[in-house]
């Protein structure tokens, strides 16, 4: 698998949470040989000063070329033009903005930010761990639908070196869902083993799926929690599974569109 991230888009606000994301997005650009888009959105209402980071200084340590945008006005309509622009294949964002000059990124933009583009997303709280993308958690549900985003747990996983866990997990702790659990998470570990990925395999039932993700994350002390945002569950990114996940989980999220061109050829395993 020859894919990699050429253009890996920041959006940034200065807050806490984004500059963790602007690290985290170096050390991608790094691992991708890529430079780092970034796009500073700013409110004309709310113009303040936040917490100073020298992006370029910042970019300098990991060795990575910046290309610095400001833009003025709603956070994820710029975003989402900024991708659509220069052709974004990767996104990072902090998923709140309490602790920073932009409060309204808080929630409901980084919500619309995921759910509006086209390629994944990853959010990152200002609490993240500091863990990198060694370790990744990637959920399997019991919808056929929730194996589509493997493919890009195969391209981390050797970009990194990470060990993915896959963990199918469900709310339904029937044996029916078990067993379907337990076929969808054989032919992932197929997948992976064919790729020569390090991973590790559980399954969790009965449990809210959300928390559960997140505990298992903490165990694993992994550096990302992978979703896919449409079809997991009924919509299972516009329910509160994905809210929580996105909105308050301490690791990392990527999330990722069935939409993603990408995904059309390569989820058929």
């Amino acid at each position: 698998m020859d894919y990699k991230f050429k253009k890996i888009l920041l959006g940034y606000d200065n807050s806490a949470a984004s500059v963790i994301a602007l690290r985290k997005a170096l050390q991608t650009c790094k691992i991708f040989g890529t430079c780092l888009h970034v796009v500073n959105v700013k409110d004309p209402k709310n113009l303040e000063n936040g917490y100073g980071i020298n992006i370029q200084q910042e970019a300098e340590k990991y060795g990575v070329e910046i290309n610095y945008m400001d833009k003025r006005g709603n956070v994820s309509r710029e975003i989402h033009a900024t991708e659509k622009e220069i052709k974004a294949d990767l996104i990072f964002m902090g998923a709140h903005g309490l602790n920073g000059f932009q409060p309204y990124w808080i929630g409901s933009n980084a919500i619309r930010v995921v759910s509006s583009s086209s390629c994944p997303v990853i959010t990152v709280q200002a609490d993240s761990a500091p863990s990198d993308f060694k370790s990744i958690v990637l959920p399997l549900d019991n919808s056929p639908e929730t194996r589509q985003k493997v493919p890009y747990a195969a391209i981390l996983g050797l970009a990194f070196g990470a060990t993915i866990h896959v963990l199918a997990v469900s709310k339904n702790n029937t044996d029916e869902t078990h067993n379907r659990l337990e076929i969808y998470g054989k032919q992932t570990l197929k997948y992976l083993e064919d790729r020569e990925i390090k991973h590790s395999f559980a399954i969790r039932q009965g449990k809210s799926v959300a928390q559960t993700c997140i505990d298992y994350a903490v165990e694993k002390d992994a550096g990302l929690i992978m979703m896919m945002t449409e079809t997991e569950n009924n919509n299972w990114f516009m329910g509160t599974v994905a809210q929580q996940l996105v909105n308050h989980s301490p690791i990392p999220v990527l999330s990722i569109h069935s939409r993603d061109l990408f995904l059309s050829g390569q989820a058929g395993y």
